[in-house]
Order: structure tokens, then sequence, then C-alpha cells
């Protein structure tokens, strides 16, 4: 059995990252072997599975959730500093299209029940990706599993790949905002990402870029899901902004990613 498409993407995208780690300047000897050294582990992972009749063993159409960590982690090693030019550039682009004037934060302004909302929504797109498989699955449409990641990882990758040539800090980061006290669910939101996000920002936005993937993945099949699924990933990109988890700049290029990553998908 070769390799799917989507198996083809992991191996193209992490060549490239060890590629980029080899020419990255400035960072430590340690950190650049690591990195090349995952990099190539995680081709050889792909390929060995690929080398075995291993299509009909269902926890194959579930190794992309490991492909995606190991992506969004690795580009990290590769940044010793962030670029504050683009930093300003971001922020002066959210103040001109939001209407943050004096530095008064969205989430200031607008209702408290909204706010909570949208940070709720925020906090599904980690489940948002797996639920979105889940349902092609359940529903018999199996074979549909490497259009699905073909287009997902399109978009994630291309997001994270950025990363060591235009690292950022998060606007929350920057601006301060709201404390965490100030909301159930953003408590919840900045514990998960103290543990689990790489104290970075992608640019574009990567949980926008694969929730509206998984959307669009979902809805080519099951138009009622994806719908759903549609709508959640909308309050996604909103909460991302609102909540100062990204740019208006960041979301903006992760929905672009993700419509390319679809197109492509479904040409394929």
């Amino acid at each position: 059995m070769g390799l799917r498409a989507s198996e083809w993407i992991t191996v193209a995208y992490f060549a490239y990252l060890a590629g980029a780690a080899a020419v990255v300047p400035g960072i430590a000897r340690r950190q650049r072997r690591r990195a090349i050294g995952t990099a190539i582990a995680v081709v050889i992972v792909v390929l060995t599975v690929a080398a075995f009749d291993t299509s009909a063993l269902v926890w194959r159409d579930w190794m992309p959730l490991m492909y995606i960590l190991l992506g969004y982690r690795l580009p990290a090693l590769l940044v010793t500093s962030t670029n504050q030019e683009l930093e300003r550039w971001l922020l002066t682009l959210d103040r001109r299209w939001l209407g943050m004037e004096n530095g008064t934060m969205i989430s200031e302004r607008a209702p408290r029940p909204v706010i909570e909302l949208l940070e709720l929504a925020y906090l599904f797109c980690y489940p948002m990706v797996p639920i979105g498989l889940a349902c092609l699955h359940v529903a018999g449409l199996r074979e549909e599993s490497d259009r699905f990641w073909t287009a997902v990882l399109l978009a994630v990758f291309g997001c994270y790949g950025v990363l060591p040539w235009l690292p950022t800090r998060p606007p929350r980061a920057i601006e301060g905002g709201p404390t965490p006290s100030s909301g159930f669910v953003r408590r919840i939101n900045l514990r998960v990402l103290g543990v689990a996000s790489i104290q970075l920002n992608t640019f574009p936005s990567g949980h926008v870029a694969a929730s509206l993937a998984t959307a669009l993945a979902v809805y080519a099949r099951l138009p009622s899901a994806g719908l759903s699924l549609g709508l959640l990933a909308l309050a996604i990109a909103l909460g991302s902004v609102v909540g100062r988890y990204h740019y208006a700049a960041d979301a903006l290029a992760g929905v672009a990613l993700a419509l390319l990553g679809f197109v492509i998908s479904r040409s394929a």
C-alpha cells in the first residue's frame, strides 16, 4: 500500500522542517539536532506505516492527530526571538479594523455573555478536528478520511510552517487584556494554553484554519453536520480575536488557508 495524499503532505512538511532547522540562524546546536532528528523520525514513521498494508486498520486514519501535534511543537524549536516589527503591524491592523482606540479591548466593550460564549467556542478548537473525523466514520464514510486530512493538514501545516520565519507573540501577551479572573471559561482557556501552547502566535491562525478546514471537509459529504461545525468554526475565529488569542489578520489568513486546503483536497 502506498502513501496517501495526506501522508505525502506530512512527509513533505517534516522534510521541510528538517531543512529549515539546518539553515535557520541563531539556534543552539542541541535544539537544531533535536528538531532535525524529530522531523526525520516522523518521516520514517509515516513511510513505515505506508510500507505495510495497513489501510484496513482504523488507527491509521487517526495518526495525523499525532502529526499535527508534533508539527505544531517542532517549529517552536527554531524560534529564538519574535518579530516585533510584525507584531506592531498586526496590532495596527487590529486597531484600524476593530476600532480598538486608546488601548480598549473588545472584550471590555462587548456583553459578558457574548464574551463567555465565544470563549467557550474557542475552547472547542482542540476537539474540533477529531469530532469532524468521527462524524465521517460514524456515518460510514471512512473512505473520506484521506480527503479530510488532506484539507486539514494543508491548512494547519501552512500555518505552522511559517512560524520560524515570522514568529510573533499573541496579542494578549503584548496588550495584557482581561485577567484570568475575568471569566470561568477564560480561566480554563488560559490554563489549557499554559500547559499545551508553545507560547508563540501562529500567523496564520492554526486554530482557525484547522476548524474551518474540518467543517468544510465534513460539509462536502455531510451538509447538516458540516454546517453545524461551520458555525462553530466561525465562533472560534471570532473568539480567537475577541479573546486576543490571535490578531484579526491571523484569523483571516487562517480562513484563506482553510479554503485553499479544501479546494485542493476536492480536486485531488
